[in-house]
């Protein structure tokens, strides 16, 4: 359970205690002798918001509860405080019962209300696992751990976007951010992947992948029947790209606008670079050709974290940026089965859970001992 669930819980059971200790200070202050005989002091009156309380978070059953148990002291105040009057006590209770009813036709709509968004949630998480499948644990003697943060808590999917595809020993990678937000960023991280995808099997080399990815989100926004693409904003659509081939100690990385991978190889923590700088996905088969690649060697036991924008542009309260190169220097040791977890726990705690943008955390580790490793599993998103 990550620290959003937790805080959620906590206050839900915050909710639900609440009415019940208003109903205690209620039934002890009338039933106590100082007070209760007090000509000026009526406690019975604070009964009729326990029910309303009760209907904020609780179920329906809850609420039936509380408004018994609450009906319940309302009536034993009559008989513990007879001098009061009917009149006085008919009121406590007529505005208990009326309170109730409201509170008990209240909760039921707010739990139809849940069923229905949790239905619509169980949609988007069957979109999200079409369009952000499960990457395997292990292929190719690598090692691989993918996280994928919503900004808000009840979104699943959005205009992040990872996918690794596996050759024989040879592992090609993307890591994507679509500008904007909703579903025409999440149709066009659907087309650059499908695009990977298909490309990632038949091009020749890494740069052929990303043409083809470029090409793909181009024609997407030129499709004059498609009401859910085109410009967003009157801005032209992009999608800022690392794409990744691996093959043994071979890194050859084209990156399109994206923010640079680290490479984590237990003593220091650094940026890769790509070589000359690209327009992004959309925009850079119109200004490069050939889409020039950084070829670079790496060690066993070294890894590579790919992330997207959410994680470096992170900002404080005070408008700091969070700073990954620092955060990722203390990582070194990290299993990467926990690498992108602590990551984004990191982020948490300096943006003070106020994520603003979705976020992308990618991990992968090429392995010592690759022949020992277990069968092939899916790493948790």
């Amino acid at each position: 359970m990550n620290s959003r669930s937790r805080d959620a819980a906590g206050r839900g059971a915050l909710w639900a205690l609440l009415p019940w200790l208003l109903l205690l200070v209620v039934a002890l202050v009338e039933v106590g002798d100082d007070i209760g005989d007090a000509p000026n002091l009526r406690a019975g009156s604070l009964l009729s918001p326990v029910p309303a309380l009760a209907a904020i978070r609780g179920s329906p059953r809850q609420v039936l509860a509380v408004s018994l148990a609450a009906l319940f002291v309302g009536v034993g105040t009559a008989f513990v405080d007879p001098d009061d009057g009917p009149f006085l006590h008919g009121t406590v209770v007529g505005a208990v019962a009326v309170v109730s009813v409201a509170s008990l036709v209240a909760a039921t709509a707010r739990e139809r209300r849940v069923a229905q968004l949790t239905q619509v949630q169980r949609v988007a998480e069957a979109a999200q696992l079409a369009l952000l499948p499960p990457m395997p644990r292990e292929a190719g003697g690598l090692r691989f751990e993918a996280r994928y943060v919503a900004a808000e808590s009840e979104a699943r999917i959005g205009g992040d976007l990872y996918e690794a595809v596996v050759e024989g020993d040879r592992v090609r990678l993307i890591v994507g951010d679509v500008r904007g937000k909703g579903l025409p960023a999440i149709r066009t991280a659907a087309a650059v992947l499908g695009a990977f995808r298909e490309a990632a099997h038949h091009e020749p080399n890494v740069s052929r992948v990303a043409l083809r990815c470029s090409e793909a989100v181009a024609r997407l926004e030129r499709d004059p029947g498609d009401s859910y693409t085109g410009t967003q904003d009157g801005c032209e659509l992009f999608v800022t790209a690392v794409l990744l081939e691996i093959d043994g100690p071979r890194l050859c990385m084209v990156n399109l606008g994206h923010p640079p991978p680290l490479l984590l190889n237990g003593r220091a923590a650094r940026f890769v670079g790509s070589g000359e700088a690209l327009p992004p996905l959309g925009l850079a088969h119109l200004f490069a050709e050939g889409f020039p690649a950084s070829v670079r060697e790496w060690e066993p036991g070294e890894r590579l974290l790919l992330y997207t924008d959410g994680i470096d542009e992170a900002r404080d309260a005070g408008g700091q940026f969070f700073p990954l190169l620092s955060v990722a220097g203390a990582l070194l040791t990290a299993p990467i089965e926990v690498l992108p977890d602590r990551l984004l726990a990191a982020v948490d705690r300096h943006t003070g859970r106020d994520l603003r943008d979705d976020a992308a955390v990618v991990a992968v580790e090429w392995c010592e001992a690759s022949d020992r490793l277990p069968h092939s599993q899916p790493a948790p998103d």
